[in-house]
């Protein structure tokens, strides 16, 4: 067992934390990393077993991880005072912070290609966070773009009854939420009905209407968070946790059927995880996940220690497995029945812990500490 040592109960002030949500940032990071490095067999169209259906039911929970992490974000900015220059000097920091792991990403990972690049080229991949690099620091943009309107945000969320707040998550909701429910409904229809189907998030049913990127979903996550965190402080929610884990699992069969419908229909893998985020279903998933981990009762100091540890360190874990992935999956996919649930399930938990442990060693290093935390 990890024993938080004296500058981490110091730096990180245990006794003040809200451990549901480090339960809640562990469990998104467990998400990300068996997402990101797994051998599951979900090939439904070539292996149309029952195993396989199980494989891609379950694959699909990792759509929550992202949701998760806006929320927490949300949860902890918003329901709290701010200091507009320092939450500036963040956002630098954080952009900062990108550029330099897509540069370590890009000066490792691209040699390994075997491919030789231009100086030009390089500096497009390390820039533009190039496909199997370092392409997965679009999360930390994303959290970039919400970060610089959180100002905004938060003046809306700070004022009684919060009628602009609501306006602008209508806004956002129906330009991400809801276009991808359109989107949903008229596939579901055109597969009863045999014809073609539009297979692809990206199309916009408001074209030249639409104020918003492809990260606006986000939005609506950050201030969700908060919202429920401080309803769920004053007890204003009283939903029974049969109900939430009704309404998960509810949520997720949805999603597995869609995904199995657009997988057949264009006869190519549907990602529910990567295509679930801003989809009803995902933020059904999300929610009732934020509130089930808040009914939780946190009495061992043991397991909140642990909380801790991971809740502090999500940032430095995301950012290191993707070596600790790279390094381990070669071996992983060699043994017998990793393409299995169980397997996976625990190789996820053994990628989590691998890359928590760098991030403590980094953490006591000066001058690499600061690459691993905002």
């Amino acid at each position: 067992m990890v024993q938080l040592s004296p500058i981490y109960i110091n730096k990180e002030k245990t006794k003040s934390r809200i451990y549901y949500y480090d339960a809640i940032k562990a469990l998104a990071i467990y998400l990300v990393c068996i997402y990101h490095y797994n051998n599951l067999n979900t090939n439904i169209l070539d292996n149309p077993n029952f195993g396989v259906y199980i494989n891609y039911f379950f694959y699909g929970i990792s759509s929550i991880a992202v949701p998760l992490f806006f929320m927490v974000n949300g949860a902890l900015l918003l329901n709290k005072s701010y200091n507009l220059r320092s939450h500036l000097k963040k956002v630098l920091y954080l952009y900062i912070l990108v550029s330099v792991w897509s540069f370590i990403y890009s000066v490792i990972f691209i040699p390994i290609e075997g491919v030789s690049y231009s100086i030009k080229e390089f500096l497009m991949a390390w820039f533009f966070l190039k496909e199997g690099t370092s392409e997965h620091l679009w999360f930390l943009k994303a959290l970039i773009s919400v970060y610089l309107l959180f100002p905004f945000i938060k003046e809306f969320y700070d004022v009684p009854g919060r009628k602009l707040l609501k306006l602008f998550c209508c806004i956002v909701f129906v330009f991400s939420f809801g276009n991808l429910f359109l989107i949903n409904l008229l596939n579901s229809a055109k597969f009863v009905f045999g014809s073609n189907y539009l297979n692809d998030n990206s199309f916009d049913f408001f074209p030249m209407v639409n104020p918003f990127g492809n990260y606006s979903y986000t939005l609506f996550y950050f201030i969700v968070g908060a919202v429920l965190s401080e309803k769920i402080k004053s007890n204003k929610i009283n939903v029974s946790t049969k109900v939430l884990v009704t309404s998960f699992f509810t949520a997720l069969f949805a999603l597995f059927l869609y995904g199995v419908l657009m997988t057949v229909s264009s006869n190519t893998f549907y990602d529910t995880v990567w295509n679930g985020y801003y989809s009803i279903m995902t933020l059904i998933m999300s929610a009732s996940t934020f509130v089930f981990f808040s009914k939780l009762t946190y009495a061992n100091d043991k397991v909140n220690n642990c909380l801790t540890i991971i809740g502090a360190s999500t940032l430095g874990i995301y950012l290191v497995h993707r070596f600790v992935g790279a390094v381990t999956i070669p071996y992983f996919r060699g043994l017998i029945l990793s393409n299995g649930l169980v397997l996976n399930i625990i190789y996820g938990l053994l990628l989590v812990l691998g890359s928590l442990l760098i991030v403590l060693l980094l953490k006591k290093l000066p001058l690499l500490r600061k690459i691993v935390n905002i």
